[in-house]
């Protein structure tokens, strides 16, 4: 569909949107009769690794990119990865139906569609393989993330596997040539309904212990409360949590333009809520333990600059459960990586080629023999390479081999061109796929802990996407700038499971690829700086979606999602004023209504010397203590009431 009809039917259908751009449009017009525009504080362009593998500018990056900044993350109060990106364009939420749990959609695609990586590498998909799971936002703490890069749209043709919807990647701080490092306390407390208690603490060190050893620390302690449910305390609204986590990193120069990187990422979590099986009441937890180790090397040879590296990523879940209730199975998943990858200036191209070796194993009673694995091996080449003055070009290639389904291309091309240097143009396309989970296409799977069966099937095939995007990005002053991305779907052999037999009241299906669906919608969104102190900013993510097998929407999509900041920064004081709207949407063929959650706060920092400096900030979460459930019972996942938080930190 055109852009301009995109465009058109998508604010039809939704007058919240069209009323926004409404008002962005007389806003720009207000702006440019303005005698003189405010100016904006300076500061430094956001940057992307993750959308080509090499630093570059996100705004002229070759893909939809948002940076989240440490000082964002902060400001937002996060407590994890769900936290950190939630309000960003195309991030939206679905419902895992346990404990208030909910997974992150990037673009109208589940969260088993988003490939998660710490630094480009992979961790263990594992929310696609342990039903109800949310576990993959909690792998790293929060005060070791320097920034979090999401790249919305396909990305197959540099990462493989399941990078259909995009890929959210978290870099982590890094040590440098003097010690710094951050002591953090957090709290927040109930001021309303349903809301847990919640406190934490953690550290982060780095710096050099010689002219060539660097070295980084980090660790994390948190703990919140269970939510009761208010219609049935038997029951918890929301799951509580008690993470801890320990992190160790080194950085050895070798020699001149070699360095070798080293370092492991321990965590231990454990989950708890009370649940009711039949008529007996159970209290339920699960105790969850992640761990990665990651040794690599990064060097230059002539005129190529390349990386190598080898890590390992394990997750571990065991359930329990009182008053006689059966537990679940104990699942264990590890993915053992070898990758690399080279990159080099060749005349006017910049041409990047690597390769990956991934074996993936899965521990699970219903396998044969309690376990399976299968190898996963690729090749990719990228060509990045001027067509014109300010016209670039980059293509890409990659080739799959699965040890069961076989082999996967997944090219991608895409444009971008500085049209000034206030407008960026850029669009293009790209195929995807995700491999199915090793209970899906293992032969040997027969899951029979519920009430039915579900078998595996060595005959299944990835899932599939082919997408366009075309987006602009104009800085109109240098108080004002827009931006605005449509982008079109169409994905085909969704993995989902088929009736094959019924005996009595049991049914056993079969993991099969049965649907196919289309996904197009707009982003949207302005950042104005009204004075040198006062900041608002917005962005809007408008989707339409088709099953092709139906014709009904896809479940769990909010057709519409807007999230707002106002902020204000003065002589080392700053306060925000944040709303998320998410619309309409329909989950388990029931409709649920718009809801739109409130927070603010206020911060300052002192200087206390020529390295050190305190931050305080509070705030209200939840400001209208609006209940879910309330709204709708049919919603499969929780928010926390209207709580106020606290958080102090000492960074030296």
């Amino acid at each position: 569909m055109p852009h301009h009809l995109i465009h058109v039917t998508l604010c039809r259908r939704h007058p919240l949107a069209l009323a926004a751009l409404l008002c962005l449009s007389g806003a720009v017009r207000a702006q440019a009769a303005a005698e003189a525009p405010a100016a904006t504080a300076t500061a430094l362009a956001p940057v992307t690794v993750t959308a080509t593998l090499t630093e570059q500018d996100a705004r002229t990056a070759p893909a939809s990119v948002t940076v989240i900044t440490a000082q964002d993350l902060a400001e937002r109060n996060a407590a994890d990865l769900l936290d950190a990106v939630r309000g960003a364009p195309g991030i939206t939420f679905s419902a895992r139906q346990v404990g208030g749990r909910k997974t992150l959609a990037l673009r109208g695609l589940e969260g088993k569609h988003t490939l998660t990586l710490i630094d480009g590498r992979r961790i263990s998909a594992s929310d696609d393989v342990i039903g109800h799971s949310d576990y993959q936002y909690g792998w790293l703490p929060v005060s070791a993330i320097e920034r979090v890069e999401i790249i919305r749209g396909p990305m197959s043709a540099l990462y493989g596997s399941e990078a259909l919807g995009g890929v959210v990647n978290i870099i982590t701080r890094k040590p440098g040539d003097r010690w710094i490092g951050s002591l953090g306390f957090n709290a927040a407390f109930p001021a309303g309904g349903e809301a847990a208690a919640e406190g934490g603490a953690s550290l982060f060190a780095a710096g050099p212990l010689n002219d060539r050893l660097r070295l980084s620390v980090n660790a994390e302690y948190a703990h919140r409360d269970a939510v009761a449910q208010r219609e049935d305390p038997r029951y918890s609204e929301i799951e509580g949590r008690k993470p801890r986590s320990l992190g160790l990193n080194a950085e050895l120069d070798l020699a001149p333009g070699h360095r070798l990187e080293a370092g492991v990422t321990d965590g231990e979590e454990r989950r708890f809520y009370d649940d009711v099986s039949g008529t007996r009441p159970y209290a339920n937890r699960y105790d969850l333990d992640r761990r990665q180790t990651h040794v690599g090397w990064k060097g230059e040879i002539g005129a190529w600059k390349a990386q190598a590296r080898a890590y390992r990523s394990e997750i571990s879940v065991r359930n329990s459960r009182t008053n006689g209730v059966s537990p679940t199975r104990a699942q264990d998943m590890t993915d053992d990586v070898v990758d690399g990858h080279a990159t080099t200036r060749w005349g006017g191209h910049q041409v990047t080629v690597g390769g990956e070796w991934r074996n993936e194993e899965l521990v699970n009673s219903g396998l044969l023999n309690g376990r399976d694995d299968v190898s996963h091996k690729a090749l990719f080449v990228q060509d990045e390479f001027a067509l014109g003055t300010n016209l670039l070009a980059t293509l890409g290639l990659r080739a799959d081999h699965h040890g069961i389904f076989g082999s996967e291309l997944s090219p991608r091309a895409y444009l971008v061109w500085e049209a000034s240097p206030a407008l960026v143009v850029k669009g293009g396309l790209g195929h995807a796929f995700k491999a199915p989970t090793l209970k899906q296409i293992s032969p040997n799977y027969v899951g029979a802990e519920g009430p039915h069966t579900f078998r595996g099937n060595a005959d299944i095939q990835p899932e599939t996407s082919n997408s366009f995007e075309i987006g602009a990005d104009w800085q109109v002053s240098p108080a004002w700038s827009l931006r605005a991305t449509a982008f079109h779907t169409e994905v085909k052999q969704l993995i989902t499971y088929r009736l094959i037999q019924q005996v009595g009241t049991r049914r056993t299906y079969l993991y099969d690829n049965v649907d196919a669906a289309r996904i197009q919608g707009l982003e949207a969104g302005f950042t104005w700086a009204i004075t040198d102190a006062l900041r608002w900013s917005m962005d809007a993510t408008l989707l339409r979606t088709r099953d092709k097998a139906t014709g009904e929407r896809l479940s769990d999509r909010p057709d519409t999602s807007v999230a707002s900041r106002l902020a204000w920064r003065v002589a080392g004081w700053d306060a925000q004023l944040g709303a998320e709207y998410t619309g309409r949407q329909t989950s388990s063929g029931q409709r649920l209504p718009a809801y739109t959650l409130w927070n603010a706060s206020v911060g300052r920092a002192w200087a206390l010397g020529a390295h050190q400096r305190l931050n305080l900030r509070a705030g209200l979460e939840n400001l209208g203590d609006l209940r879910l459930a309330e709204k709708s019972p049919a919603f499969g996942y929780a928010e926390q009431g209207r709580r106020v938080f606290v958080s102090a930190r000492l960074d030296f």
